[in-house]
């Protein structure tokens, strides 16, 4: 994942867990966050909500199905599988959001 990442153009900084993001993310900046709803013992979704929360825009992926009227569905939510050019597009979404905010445009992103 970090390697097509990388070849969208993004500055990409990989963690091993939640914990490691998270200690990363209090010191340092990302424009945008992409992670697994499920990790290592651990839920992704946290991981969203705490960047959400931080005003980090957040791209889940997940092999999980959800029902449409789920609370607990992800904003930006990619399901598994999906193709490359789908990621693309949604990291475009987010940079156009970003950019319409006034907000510079993604550089780098955690995975």
């Amino acid at each position: 994942m970090a390697g097509i990442l990388t070849e969208f153009g993004h500055d990409v900084v990989p963690t091993e867990n939640v914990v490691d993001a998270e200690v990363w993310l209090a010191t340092s900046h990302i424009d945008v966050l992409v992670t697994d709803l499920v990790l290592r013992g651990e839920q992704g979704v946290t991981l969203s909500r705490s960047c959400r929360a931080l005003g980090i825009p957040t791209v889940t992926l997940t092999g999980r199905d959800f029902l449409p009227d789920q609370l607990s569905r992800p904003p930006s939510l990619l399901e598994k599988p999906f193709r490359f050019s789908d990621l693309q597009r949604v990291l475009h979404a987010v940079d156009t959001v970003q950019s319409a905010a006034g907000v510079r445009p993604p550089t780098s992103s955690a995975a």
